[in-house]
């Protein structure tokens, strides 16, 4: 079970986040092709998108899309802004999980 504090930080960071990536969804879809689809590939093979769209896909909200995002960030190693990170997911949610 997740603690209050857990779940207002990630209710925060996703408003945050949403916010600053509002502006820039091309942004988004830029990092994501430079730096996220070659990984994708070469674990779910063809574009890589098939990791989104998978039945038994991790990301199930949009704290959980931020936190995978955060995750492969930290991952690769990425140094990326909060507004980079934001970009991103704004992306990802427009282009596959439509959570808002």
């Amino acid at each position: 079970m997740r603690s209050p504090f857990f779940t207002i930080l990630t209710a925060l960071l996703a408003v945050g986040l949403l916010q600053a990536a509002h502006a820039a969804p091309n942004m988004g879809q830029t990092l994501h092709q430079q730096h996220c689809i070659a990984c994708h590939a070469q674990g779910f093979g063809q574009g890589g998108s098939e990791i989104y769209t998978r039945s038994d896909r991790r990301v199930n909200s949009m704290g959980s899309l931020i936190a995978q995002v955060n995750m492969c960030k930290n991952n690769l190693g990425l140094s990326w802004f909060d507004e980079e990170v934001g970009h991103v997911v704004h992306y990802l949610n427009l282009q596959y999980y439509h959570f808002e």
